[in-house]
């Protein structure tokens, strides 16, 4: 896995990292650990746990751009995740 690019943006007391590999992509909220990508699955999926990795559910939306303005905003709107609430977002 070679890493092509990584960025991060922080809104409210959160970053979000995305990065891109040659294999696939992730968007990452710290502190929380919430990790959405598309890596070994196939499909785009979110893990909502960080101590769980392999907890997953499976979600709509599959580009970084979009999930990763999804989740902007949602932290933008709320100032913090609303774990339930994102997860609808991200699946409409």
């Amino acid at each position: 896995m070679i890493k092509r690019s990584q960025d991060q943006t922080e809104v409210h007391d959160k970053i979000i990292y995305k990065a891109e590999t040659t294999t696939g992509w992730s968007v990452v909220v710290m502190p929380d650990g919430i990790l959405i990508d598309n890596y070994h699955h196939g499909y785009t999926h979110i893990h909502p746990n960080p101590y769980k990795h392999k907890i997953k559910e499976r979600i709509n939306e599959n580009t970084q751009q979009t999930i990763f303005m999804i989740v902007y905003k949602h932290i933008e709107e709320n100032e913090e995740i609303n774990l339930k609430t994102l997860i609808k977002e991200l699946k409409k």
